[in-house]
């Protein structure tokens, strides 16, 4: 330690116990705190990617402004493209878009707003719920960590000075 102090060496226990939280927390962040992106005419197109299995669904959600339109595009790893389709809205509706992966492949897509502007949010869905396993792999390293703290305070030796009687 930088003031010549030394600390003790931490618990495996307090380790898995810290393990567990973080994944169980850290879950909740990437599951949990998912926003709209506001697009319009004026700025780029939304574009982003997901790696999907067959089966898995993507879904968007397109809440316009005003008077809209806008184009959504699906292209796979080789640029081929899945799926394209213009939209026309009035204000205040809300469009949503569904697309089924068929195969594994990496699908890029964008959402581009030729005419008005709106909130776009997209929702993967997997068919394999691989997204969750952070979930139960934190609940046994949290249950790990907390029946190895209570094994170790079980084992622990009670330190007692013994002195003669006289």
């Amino acid at each position: 330690m930088a003031g010549g102090g030394s600390a003790p060496a931490m618990k495996m226990s307090d380790v898995f116990i810290l393990i567990g939280v973080t994944f169980l927390i850290g879950g909740l962040f990437i599951h949990g705190f998912v926003s709209p992106v506001n697009v319009d005419a004026e700025a780029e197109a939304y574009t982003n990617g997901a790696s999907l299995l067959p089966g898995d669904t993507i879904e968007f959600i397109i809440e316009v402004e005003n008077q809209s339109t806008f184009e959504v595009e699906i292209s796979d790893d080789d640029g081929n493209v899945e799926f394209f389709e213009q939209y026309s809205s009035v204000s205040g509706e809300s469009v949503s878009i569904d697309f089924e992966a068929d195969e594994k492949s990496f699908y890029s897509y964008s959402v581009n707003f030729t005419e008005g502007s709106g909130e776009v949010f997209v929702d993967v869905d997997r068919k394999l719920l691989f997204d969750f396993i952070i979930y139960p792999l934190g609940i046994l390293c949290l249950i790990f960590g907390l029946a190895k703290r209570k094994d170790e305070k079980m084992n622990q030796s009670i330190d007692a000075v013994l002195e003669p009687r006289d």
